[in-house]
C-alpha cells in the first residue's frame, strides 16, 4: 500500500521579505537576535517510507500519525513554519554556519541577491555564511559589504566551486587560503584567451597550490575519497545536504559510511540557491536557462522545485531528526566556520611604490613637479597677487596630499596624462579633479581651480575616507594606447580594468523569462515590442530577475593599480576585447575592498578637436592651441545664442538647442550652466524654467531661506550642482564636512534611494536645529536634494565639459568645413548621422565634394586652401540652419571608406587605391584602376555604384557595366583585352541619384533628399488623404500648408502648421513622462517635434516606422526656440514613390540615444 504523507510546508510572508542593502566600506558589525522554526524535509519522508525509520517521531510531532493520511506538495509556496517568521514565533536558538551557499553573483544558479542572503541569515540566527560562486568571487566584495552593512553577527566564509570534471567546492581557510584560491582562478581564467574557457590544474597540482590553506567539500558528487589522498584528511570535509530533494537520504548514508571509513568530519549544508522560498521558482528558471532548455524540459536534471533556501540550526536539526550523525553535522559546520572565517579587508593591497629621481621620495618629488607646473600656469612666485593666491592655495593642497598620504596617486596620474601628452594624444582630467589648483599646475585639468571658485574639499579633504577621484577623458581612437601602457609600466599582473556587471533590464527579463517558461521566439519578441501585451506569468517572473546580475562586462575605463599581484586580491579573467584583462568585481566593490581606481574614459569629441587641430594646420596652416584660445569671443556665443550648435559637444541635443536661444550664453560660465542645466537633476528638481526666467530678468532672485545665499547666489537662486547641495546641507542643516561628502556620495550611487532615505532624518532634524526649517520649507529642500539622488551633475564636470563646448564652438564658427570633418573623421559619436552633419556643413557654406577614385583620401578630408574663411555666409534659420548664398567658406572631399564613404571598401582596400594613385598617377580607365590597386569585381562594382568613378568619364550604369569586365584585368595582361566596353546607357533621375548615394555611401552630396520633394509637399494640403489617415478632414487634407523648417520662427506663436522632413531621432527620457522627441531635418534646418504619449500610442506604427514624414501640430516659438507640438503624423514614403525611393536607401534615425 502506498502512503501519501505530507508536510505542508509555509513560506515567511513576503512582507517580511529583505531587501537589498545599500554598500558601505566594511565595517565591524554587531550581534542581533534571533529564534528558529521546525520545518520537514524530503529526506525524513524519504527515510520514513523507506522503513529506516529516521525522523518517525518528527513525522508525529507535526500531525502525520499512524493511519494518518495528508495531501504532498513540493511547492515551496505551501511550506510551513520555515525561515525567519517561524524561527520568530519557536524563539529556538541552535548555532548552525550554512557554508554552500549561492547568490545572484552565481550566475544563472543564485535566486537572491548577496543583501537578502545576508539579511535572511541575520533573522535566521546563522554564526555564519559562505556565498560560493562557480569559479570566482564575483560576490564577495557585495557579500562583505552586506554582512558588515547588516549589524549581524555573522562571520564571512569564502570559497568557490571549481569547473573540474566533478566540480569542487573550496572554502578558504583564512586570508592565506583566500589569495591562494585567488590566485589558482586567475591562472585557470587566464591560461586560455577564450574568455569563456577554464583550465584548472590536476587535483595533485591544485593541493599544492592549496599548500594545507584549503578546506575542500566532498559531496554527493563524488563517489570515492580521492581528495583524501591529496589534501590529507584534515583538510577534506565531508557534505551531507538537505535540499528538499528525495535522494538526499540515500546519498547522505552513503557520504556518511565514507566519512566514517577516512576518520572525515562531516558537516551540512541545504545547498541554498535563494534566501527564502519565495525564490525558488526563480531559481529553477535560472537553472533551466543555463542549462538552455524551458523549464518543463530541464526538470528532470534540476531541483524539484527549483532550488533549496536557507534554513536555521533548529530546522536542520528537526531534519536530522534521530540521526545521530546529522545532527553532529550541524554542529561542526559552527567548528568548520570558525576555522575558516575572516573578513575581505585583510586582502586590501595598496597602490605600487612610484619611481621618483635618486634623493627624492614621492612626497617631494610631486612638490618639485607641482612648482614646475604651477610657474608656468600661475607665474613665479610673489609674481602678482593672483600668483600669490594661486600658491597658497597649492600649498594648502600638498599639505592635504602629505596628510593624507596620497603623493603616490598624483604622480600615477601625472605619468599617464605625461605619456598621453608625449605621445600626442589629447587628453584633460575632469570630474572632481578640476577643484585641484595641483591638478591643473600638474597639467592634469585644464580647468583653472583658483579663477573658477572651486572648492578643493569636494574633491579631497581629511574626513573623506578613501583616495581622490579623477576621471582622465583621453580622445577615443587611441585610449588604447593608454591602456596599454598602464599593463606595461606596472604590469599585467598589478593592472587590470574594473569589471561592469550586467544586470537584467526590462527588456532582457522579459526575454529570458518567456524562454525559461517555454514560450516561442517570435512572441517573445513580439512582447518586447509591445510590453503591455505581456501575460501576467512572464511578468512576474521578469519581475523578480530585474536588477539580478546576468554576467560580467567591462567598465568603461576603470583600472585598477596595487602593489601585488591583483590575482591575489581578486581573481583577473581575460575580457571580450583582445589585450584587455579584467577583475571580477565593480567599481563599488573595488572601492569597499581597498583597490584603487583610475578611470581612463574614451571621448570622442577629444579625437574630434585632435582631427581639426590637424586639418586647419594642413589646411590653413594655423597652429591652434586649445588652451590658448580666447575663451571671450562673443562671435563664437551668438551663434550658440542661435541655437546653431549641431556638432557642438554636450549643446547639440533637441533639449540643449531648443535652451540656447533662452540662455542666450554670453560668457564661458554661461556655458558651465549651460552643461549642467538640460540633466535629469535639474529638470526633475524643477530648476531649468525659473533660472532661465531669473536669467533673463523675467523673474526675480529669491531664496527659500536666507542661509542659503551663499551657496546659490551664483546660479540665481536655483540649486544646480552638487557642489552647492553640499553648501546647502552644511550651512542650512548644519551638516559636517563628511556628512555633506556623505549625501553627495549618496547622490551618485546606484543604491542612492536607500541612502537617502537614512540621511533624511538627519537632514529634517538639522534644518530645525540650526536654523527653525520646517514644513513646507523644509520638504522644498529636501526634494530639491533628492532630484539629484541619481543625477546630479557636480560643477567641476561642467567646468570640464564647458572647455570642449567652447573648443568645438570655435571650429565650428571659424573653420566650418575642417570642424565637419574631425566630427566625420571621429564617428560614430555624437547626436548627428554623418548624412546631417554634412547637411549641416552645407547650410554653412560648406560644399561637399563627391567620392572620387582619382581625388579622395582613405578617409573623409577637407580641400587645401590657406585662405581664411569668408564670414558673410552665417547661416540664420530656426536652431541657427538656413539656406546659405555666396562663395564656399570650404570644400570638403568624401573619402573612400569610413565616414560617408563607400559601404564595403574597407580601409585596407582604400589605402591599395590610394597607393596606386602615389604610385602610377591618375588612374585613366576602370581597367587601369582594377589592375593596379588589385580590386576584385565586388569592389569595383562597389566604386561604380557609388558614383566614385566618374572622374574617368564614366556615368554610374555605365561604370557598373564595365566593372564585371575591368575586374578581371590583373598584373600581366596586355590592357584593354579583358572584353567590350561599356554601352552607352541612360544616365539617373535626381531620385535615382540621391537614393544611389544614400543606398552606397549613406550622405548625400549636393541635394538634400527632402529638396527634391518639395514640388510634392508644397501641395500636400490640397492633396486626398489615404483612407484612415485622419477622417475628421475632408479630402483634399485641407488645412495647413508644410513650411519649410527654417520659416519656424517666423510662425505666430500658436499657429497650426505642417513641417516635413528626415526623421534623424526620435528620443523618449525617462524625465519626459512617456513622451516622445522627434528631430525631423529638411534642406533649411531641423525641426522639433513633441511627440504626445497619447499620439504615439494611436500611431504608434507611423511614428516608429517612418522615415520622411508631414507632421501636423502647433507651433511654440514665444521664446526664440521653435517646436511644433504634433497632433498628426503622416508617413510620407508610403504615399509618394519617389520619397518611397529615397527612404528605401536611407540609413534610418539615431532613436532613443
Amino acid at each position: 500500500m502506498f502512503y501519501s504523507c505530507c508536510v505542508s510546508i509555509e513560506p515567511r510572508d513576503p512582507a517580511s521579505e529583505p531587501t537589498p542593502t545599500p554598500r558601505r566600506p566594511l565595517r565591524k558589525s554587531q550581534p542581533r537576535s534571533f529564534s528558529q522554526a521546525q520545518p520537514l524535509s524530503w529526506a525524513q519522508l524519504e527515510s520514513v517510507l523507506s522503513g529506516r525509520g529516521a525522523g518517525l517521531r518528527n513525522l508525529r510531532a507535526v500531525g502525520v500519525g499512524e493511519g494518518q493520511r495528508r495531501t504532498t506538495s513540493l511547492d515551496p509556496a505551501e511550506a510551513e513554519g520555515t525561515g525567519a517568521e517561524g524561527a520568530s514565533q519557536k524563539g529556538i536558538t541552535t548555532p548552525f554556519a550554512e557554508l554552500h551557499a549561492s547568490s545572484a553573483y552565481n550566475f544563472l544558479r543564485g535566486a537572491s541577491q548577496p543583501e537578502q542572503m545576508v539579511e535572511a541569515a541575520r533573522e535566521l540566527g546563522l554564526s555564519a555564511l559562505a556565498c560560493v560562486d562557480r569559479d570566482g568571487f564575483y560576490g564577495a566584495a557585495r557579500f562583505a559589504t552586506a554582512v558588515a552593512e547588516s549589524g549581524a553577527d555573522l562571520a564571512t566564509v569564502f570559497g568557490a566551486e571549481l569547473s573540474l570534471d566533478v566540480p569542487l567546492t573550496v572554502l578558504c581557510k583564512g586570508r592565506e587560503g583566500y589569495t591562494r584560491l585567488s590566485r589558482v582562478i586567475a591562472d585557470a581564467r587566464m591560461a586560455d584567451p577564450d574568455k569563456d574557457s577554464v583550465r584548472y590544474p590536476s587535483l595533485p597540482q591544485l593541493a599544492e597550490a592549496a599548500g594545507g590553506h584549503w578546506l575542500v567539500l566532498l559531496d554527493w558528487r563524488r563517489t570515492d575519497a580521492q581528495l583524501v589522498d591529496f589534501f590529507g584528511a584534515d583538510n577534506v570535509v565531508v557534505e551531507l545536504q538537505h535540499t528538499m530533494n528525495p535522494a538526499d537520504a540515500d546519498r547522505n548514508e552513503r557520504l556518511h559510511a565514507l566519512a566514517v571509513r577516512h576518520g572525515l568530519r562531516e558537516i551540512v549544508s541545504s545547498a541554498p540557491t535563494c534566501a527564502t522560498p519565495k525564490h525558488s521558482r526563480l531559481a529553477g528558471a535560472k537553472a533551466a536557462l543555463r542549462e538552455r532548455k524551458d523549464m518543463a524540459a530541464a526538470e528532470p536534471t534540476t531541483h524539484p522545485v527549483g532550488g533549496s533556501w536557507l534554513r536555521s540550526g533548529e530546522e536542520m536539526l528537526q531534519l536530522a531528526g534521530d540521526c545521530e550523525w546529522l545532527a553532529r553535522a550541524v554542529e561542526t559546520s559552527v567548528q568548520v566556520a570558525e576555522e575558516c572565517a575572516f573578513t575581505l579587508d585583510l586582502v586590501a593591497p595598496n597602490l605600487p611604490h612610484f619611481p621618483v629621481p635618486e634623493g627624492y621620495t614621492e612626497m617631494t618629488w610631486l612638490r618639485a613637479i607641482t612648482e614646475r607646473g604651477g610657474a608656468q600656469r600661475y607665474g613665479p612666485r610673489g609674481s602678482s597677487a593672483a600668483a600669490n593666491q594661486a600658491w597658497a592655495t597649492i600649498d594648502r593642497e600638498l599639505e592635504t596630499i602629505e596628510q593624507l598620504g596620497f603623493p603616490g596617486y598624483f604622480l600615477i596620474v601625472h605619468d599617464i596624462v605625461s605619456f598621453c601628452h608625449e605621445n600626442n594624444i589629447f587628453c584633460q582630467g575632469r570630474g572632481s579633479a578640476a577643484n585641484s589648483a595641483v591638478c591643473f599646475a600638474l597639467g592634469i585639468t585644464t580647468v583653472d581651480a583658483v579663477a573658477s571658485g572651486l572648492l578643493f574639499e569636494r574633491f579631497l579633504s581629511p574626513e573623506r575616507d578613501g583616495p581622490p577621484d579623477i576621471d582622465l577623458d583621453i580622445e577615443s581612437g587611441r585610449r588604447e594606447e593608454a591602456i596599454q601602457y598602464v599593463y606595461s609600466r606596472y604590469g599585467r599582473e598589478n593592472a587590470a580594468q574594473v569589471a561592469n556587471v550586467i544586470t537584467y533590464r526590462r527588456r532582457g527579463a522579459t526575454r529570458d523569462a518567456g524562454r525559461a517558461l517555454g514560450y516561442a521566439p517570435g512572441q517573445i519578441d513580439a512582447w518586447t515590442r509591445h510590453p503591455e501585451q505581456t501575460p501576467d506569468v512572464v511578468q512576474n517572473l521578469a519581475e523578480q530577475m530585474l536588477d539580478h546580475p546576468r554576467h560580467l562586462g567591462i567598465h568603461s575605463g576603470g583600472m585598477v593599480i596595487c602593489d601585488r599581484p591583483i590575482a591575489q586580491v581578486v581573481p583577473t579573467e581575460w575580457a571580450r576585447m583582445e589585450g584587455r584583462s579584467v577583475v571580477q568585481w565593480d567599481k563599488d566593490d573595488c572601492a569597499a575592498v581597498g583597490l584603487v581606481k583610475f578611470d581612463l574614459l574614451g571621448l570622442g569629441m577629444l579625437e574630434a578637436l585632435h582631427h581639426a587641430v590637424d586639418q586647419v594646420r594642413a589646411h590653413r596652416g594655423r597652429e591652434v592651441e586649445l588652451w590658448r584660445l580666447d575663451p571671450t569671443e562673443s562671435e563664437v556665443y551668438a551663434m550658440l545664442s542661435r541655437a546653431d550648435a549641431v556638432g557642438v559637444f554636450q549643446v547639440e541635443s533637441r533639449a540643449q538647442m531648443s535652451t540656447l536661444p533662452r540662455l542666450k550664453p554670453r560668457t564661458f560660465y554661461d556655458l558651465v550652466v549651460e552643461v549642467a542645466l538640460i540633466r535629469p537633476g535639474p529638470i526633475q528638481g524643477g530648476s531649468v524654467h525659473p533660472y532661465i526666467r531669473r536669467r533673463n530678468g523675467l523673474e526675480p532672485v529669491t531664496f527659500d531661506h536666507p542661509c542659503l545665499e551663499p551657496a546659490l547666489t551664483k546660479t540665481l537662486g536655483i540649486p544646480l550642482f552638487q557642489e552647492q547641495l553640499m553648501q546647502m546641507a552644511v550651512d542650512a542643516a548644519g551638516f559636517s564636512g563628511a556628512e555633506a561628502d556623505t549625501l553627495r556620495r549618496a547622490m551618485g550611487s546606484k543604491r542612492s534611494p536607500q541612502k537617502m532615505e537614512r540621511l533624511k532624518k538627519r537632514f529634517y532634524q538639522g534644518l530645525e536645529a540650526k536654523n527653525g526649517i520646517r514644513g513646507v520649507v523644509a520638504d522644498r529642500l529636501w526634494d530639491k536634494i533628492v532630484a539629484f539622488a541619481s543625477y546630479g551633475f557636480p560643477e567641476s564636470h561642467s567646468q570640464s565639459f564647458a572647455s570642449l563646448v567652447y573648443y568645438s564652438a570655435w571650429f565650428k564658427y571659424h573653420y566650418p568645413a575642417e570642424f565637419c570633418v574631425a566630427l566625420l573623421r571621429a564617428q560614430p559619436m555624437g547626436f548627428y548621422s554623418p548624412q546631417s552633419l554634412l547637411a549641416d556643413a552645407r547650410r554653412h557654406g560648406v560644399e561637399v565634394l563627391p567620392v572620387d577614385v582619382n581625388d579622395s583620401d582613405v578617409q573623409v578630408d577637407a580641400v587645401a586652401s590657406l585662405a581664411t574663411p569668408p564670414r558673410t555666409n552665417r547661416p540664420t534659420g530656426v536652431h541657427g540652419l538656413g539656406r546659405g548664398t555666396g562663395e564656399p567658406v570650404g570644400q570638403i572631399r568624401l573619402g573612400l571608406s569610413g565616414a560617408g564613404g563607400v559601404k564595403g571598401i574597407s580601409a585596407e582596400v582604400a589605402e591599395r587605391i590610394v597607393e596606386a594613385r602615389e604610385r602610377i598617377g591618375r588612374f585613366t580607365s576602370v581597367e587601369d584602376l582594377s589592375r593596379e590597386a588589385g580590386l576584385t569585381v565586388a569592389h569595383v562594382e562597389k566604386l561604380a555604384r557609388a558614383g566614385a568613378l566618374g572622374s574617368l568619364g564614366l556615368t554610374r550604369r555605365q561604370a557598373v557595366w564595365a566593372a564585371g569586365v575591368a575586374a578581371t584585368e590583373r598584373p600581366g595582361m596586355l590592357p584593354g583585352t579583358s572584353g567590350v566596353h561599356a554601352p552607352a546607357l541612360p544616365g539617373m533621375s535626381a531620385f535615382e541619384m540621391v537614393a544611389s548615394e544614400l543606398a552606397t555611401t549613406g550622405v548625400t552630396t549636393a541635394e538634400h533628399p527632402v529638396q527634391l520633394l518639395r514640388e510634392y509637399l508644397d501641395e500636400w494640403h490640397l492633396r486626398p488623404a489615404p483612407r484612415g489617415v485622419h477622417p475628421g478632414d475632408a479630402a483634399p487634407r485641407g488645412g495647413a500648408a508644410v513650411v519649410t523648417a527654417d520659416s519656424l520662427l517666423r510662425v505666430p506663436d500658436g499657429t497650426r502648421v505642417r513641417v516635413a522632413g528626415v526623421v534623424t531621432h526620435r528620443q523618449r527620457p525617462a524625465t519626459a513622462g512617456g513622451v516622445v522627441f522627434f528631430g525631423l531635418e529638411d534642406e533649411t534646418g531641423l525641426a522639433n517635434i513633441v511627440v504626445s504619449q497619447g499620439l504615439w500610442a494611436r500611431q504608434r506604427a507611423v511614428a516608429l516606422n517612418a522615415k520622411i514624414l508631414v507632421v501636423r501640430g502647433i507651433v511654440h516659438n514665444a521664446e526664440g526656440a521653435a517646436t511644433v507640438t504634433a497632433d498628426l503624423l503622416e508617413q510620407v514614403e508610403t504615399q509618394l514613390r519617389p520619397a518611397g525611393e529615397i527612404a528605401g536607401a536611407h540609413a534610418g534615425s539615431r532613436d532613443f540615444r
